[in-house]
């Protein structure tokens, strides 16, 4: 490459670097701008320039602010080039930084998963969901309660979970509203024992909430990049109190598409779903009348180093 102390920069290795399409690995724009499945944050592609042309103060300047935006967002300030890199003007000499074609080519493709921080966290709305049934009859296993997290596209849930965004799903409180010895151990189960989920993930989760009873499931490996079109279950908790060692509680996700974006997207809604058993006992039956509520809280990627959120405002519903 003619990228070298003395050498000229030129627009074929400029373009080279940067990438003149934002799909193409081992680039800038692949990792800044679309990318493709696990890789790309969605920012401004930064522009390539014509063969032949002269590679302007104002393309390499641009080209290494966003290279110190992957790498700050990826392992903080100390990770990037000297401000006085960035400070061109038409005519200056370009100081030769020997990391330039490593931090493109390597380090920020390496560090792709990684970030530094998040950004703000919007609490959700509280929802309620109000599963009954009658003594006499076995309930379940049946959904009791099913939510939704729409991004604006395939892509927009991508660059979300790219930059370090994540999903946490609260149950908040669950009132037992009849006093029964069936309902009390559901509410325990539901909102003690199951309790939610916390940091939804791309790849990982931070596994459930809740604690005691028997956990049979509690999954950190399953993220957005996991998903299927089929639930799978985060979290499946069983009672542990006598006689309704029988009652079980579990939280399931799914989304509704791969790849719809045909950039390796995982889809843009995703549900969650929370499913209770609480068959009937001969001789302990009681009325099953509990409120669970809870709500999905959504922590935003950070801004500081990633300078737009092409991910939106996601919705839940």
């Amino acid at each position: 490459m003619s990228y070298a102390s003395g050498g000229l920069i030129q627009a074929a290795d400029y373009n080279t670097l940067v990438g003149s399409n934002s799909t193409t690995a081992g680039t800038l724009n692949y990792v800044w701008s679309t990318g493709n499945g696990n890789v790309g944050y969605g920012q401004t592609a930064i522009a390539t320039v014509s063969a032949g042309s002269t590679v302007a103060a104002v393309n390499w300047s641009n080209m290494l602010t966003a290279l110190n935006g992957a790498l700050g967002h990826q392992s903080g300030s100390g990770a990037q080039l000297p401000p006085a890199a960035l400070n061109y003007t038409s005519g200056s000499t370009i100081t030769y930084f020997s990391n330039v074609n490593t931090a493109i080519t390597s380090t920020i493709q390496t560090n792709k998963a990684l970030f530094t921080a998040q950004g703000s966290t919007t609490t959700g709305s509280n929802f309620t969901a109000n599963p009954t049934a009658a003594a006499a009859t076995a309930y379940g296993p049946a959904t009791i309660l099913t939510r939704t997290v729409t991004f604006a596209s395939g892509d927009a849930a991508r660059y979300f979970f790219n930059a370090g965004g994540q999903l946490n799903f609260v149950i908040s409180s669950v009132p037992n509203n009849d006093g029964t010895a069936r309902s009390s151990d559901a509410a325990s189960l539901l909102g003690t024992v199951l309790g939610g989920f916390s940091a939804f993930r791309n790849t990982t989760g931070g596994g459930r909430t809740g604690s005691g009873g028997t956990a049979n499931t509690n999954s950190t490996t399953i993220g957005y990049r996991n998903l299927t079109t089929s639930p799978q279950q985060l979290v499946n908790v069983t009672s542990t109190t006598s006689p309704y060692t029988t009652d079980v509680a579990y939280l399931a996700v799914q989304t509704n598409a791969t790849n719809s974006s045909g950039n390796g997207d995982f889809g843009s809604v995703i549900t969650f779903t929370v499913n209770l058993s609480s068959p009937a006992h001969s001789a302990f039956n009681g009325t099953l009348n509990v409120t669970v509520n809870h709500r999905i809280d959504i922590v935003y990627p950070e801004t500081t180093y990633l300078t737009s959120s092409p991910w939106g405002t996601p919705t839940v519903a």
